[in-house]
């Protein structure tokens, strides 16, 4: 099995420990010219942390390059703050690469890929490098070239789109892709442009796509333009890479938002420009977003903020991404994470998503592999996210699940929903189940399997009575055969073909 299917490898290069690192910035400047160049440095040891490297834009300047080089082999990002400085969600943040890039550009009309572009302001500017990874004290060398001239006029944000389908229905989607934007994606070589995307899309069979690039938002600038009048919808968003405390998922962010990253868990020390998780779900939800905790069991990639959130359930995420690309054992470790939320009475749900970084290997990872299908009003971004963060939602690698519930008094719920009554009162939970076959569909409740069926004809229908009791969730999973890797036992395949949100039933 292709070491690619570990999408734990992914960011094998960034696993890091928090630690120290030390580092100022030093600047030196050639005598005025048509362009300017001022040298930063700073040394890197450890891991961790951000070094922040201030430098002065004298009025007049018209593109700011920046580049850096390294002394050793150590794993080091850069990116920019304009002169609205780098504190915690500043309006001037520019753009930022993990360790795959090291040099880009900005000005009024233009910026390199993943940048924003704006105005040259004149004032104190910012470099901010994060330090994965350096296992020896590393120089590093920032050049930034300062340009002269007019400057041209600055672009406008495109709009976002419409209602696609003005019509309730299921619609199926992928939650988590990466675009050329994202430069780990880049560096992959066969990452999808932004306007890519909607061809790959009818290819997969998928009527929305969330951009969730990696810390960056410009990706999500035009999506009007880029959809076209294709019939499917392109939703505006960011993966929150927290480099050293995990990572989220934020779906429906408008063009030009953007969220910061550096949070620390309440149990970590906050460093310079750092703040608290509460201030990232804040932001976020100021924008109406869904926030779901990306790979929430996967070592490195793990969400650490959990404790946080049940501490203070405001700082849990809405969702859980429990199925990432091609099914492997952290998911099941992702699986019983939420089952333990849902237990405990939280309303987190769950979804999955491609992760998609590149094209060249499908079977580690393609768009829309797993799908994310939502019940939603219409098809646009506001529905979509409102199905979300209700859980009217399952996740499949093909197969349909249609889970509902009859209770006393003629109540009906879907995925999602709540029955309601007495202790005594009986509930009849009802699965469809359709493209399954050769597969055993388990009802569970509290996460214990219930019932467990096989599926014998491409539709069927599985029905389950229980009793409301103390209350609970009920909830389903199809599998297959597993399929072990016996060279490699962690990237074995336990046979996941779709599962779905629960239903609750809540005693009165």
């Amino acid at each position: 099995m292709p070491d690619e299917l570990s999408r734990r490898a992914m960011f094998r290069r960034g696993a890091v420990l928090t630690s120290g690192v030390a580092g100022l910035g030093m600047a030196t400047a050639t005598p005025a010219a048509a362009d300017t160049e001022i040298t930063l440095t700073a040394t890197a040891f450890g891991a961790g942390t951000y070094l922040y490297l201030p430098f002065q834009v004298p009025a007049g300047v018209n593109r700011v390059a920046v580049s850096m080089t390294k002394s050793a082999d150590a794993a080091v990002g850069i990116g920019l703050f304009d002169q609205r400085g780098p504190d915690y969600g500043s309006p001037g943040f520019r753009g930022v690469y993990g360790e795959e890039d090291s040099s880009f550009f900005v000005a009024a009309h233009a910026a390199s890929r993943a940048f924003r572009a704006g105005r040259i302001e004149p004032g104190t500017w910012t470099v901010i490098m994060p330090v994965f990874r350096a296992p020896t004290p590393t120089e590093l060398a920032v050049t930034v070239r300062l340009s002269f001239g007019a400057q041209l006029r600055e672009t406008s944000l495109g709009r976002e789109q419409d209602v696609v389908r003005d019509q309730p229905g299921w619609y199926r989607g992928d939650l988590h892709n990466h675009t050329t934007h994202s430069s780990d994606a880049f560096a992959s070589g066969s990452a999808l442009r932004p306007d890519e995307y909607p061809d790959a899309m009818r290819r997969a069979g998928l009527d929305w796509v969330v951009f969730t690039d990696h810390n960056v938002t410009t990706s999500n600038d035009d999506l009007a333009r880029i959809a076209g009048h294709g019939g499917v919808l392109l939703i505006g968003g960011v993966e929150m890479t927290n480099w050293f405390h995990g990572h989220a998922t934020v779906t429906g962010l408008p063009p030009g938002a953007w969220l910061d990253w550096r949070q620390r868990p309440g149990a970590v020390p906050l460093q310079r420009h750092e703040r608290r998780i509460g201030a990232f779900f804040d932001a976020a939800r100021r924008h109406g977003a869904y926030v779901s905790a990306a790979h929430p069991a996967a070592a490195h990639l793990s969400w650490q903020f959990l404790a946080d959130g049940l501490a203070d359930p405001a700082l849990l995420p809405d969702g859980l991404e429990v199925w990432n690309g091609p099914y492997q054992p952290d998911d099941d470790g992702a699986i019983a994470i939420w089952d333990r939320l849902l237990a405990a009475g939280h309303r987190v749900f769950a979804n999955g998503g491609s992760d998609l970084h590149g094209t060249a290997n499908p079977e580690a990872s393609a768009l829309g592999a797993p799908t994310t299908v939502v019940y939603a009003e219409s098809l646009s971004r506001d529905a979509v996210v409102a199905a979300l963060k209700v859980g009217r939602s399952y996740i499949t690698s093909g197969p349909e699940l249609y889970l509902t519930a009859r209770g006393p008094a003629g109540q009906r719920a879907m995925v999602g929903g709540t029955v309601t009554g007495a202790a005594t009162d009986v509930v009849t939970v009802s699965v469809l189940v359709r493209g399954g076959a050769d597969r055993v569909l388990t009802l569970l409740r509290h996460g214990v399997a219930v019932h467990a069926e096989p599926i014998t004809a491409d539709e069927q229908t599985v029905t389950l009575d229980q009793r409301i009791g103390p209350g609970g969730y009920v909830r389903a999973e199809l599998r297959g055969a597993p399929a072990p890797d016996v060279d490699d036992p962690l990237n074995g395949r336990s046979g996941m073909a779709a599962l779905t949100n629960p239903i609750f039933l809540t005693p009165d």
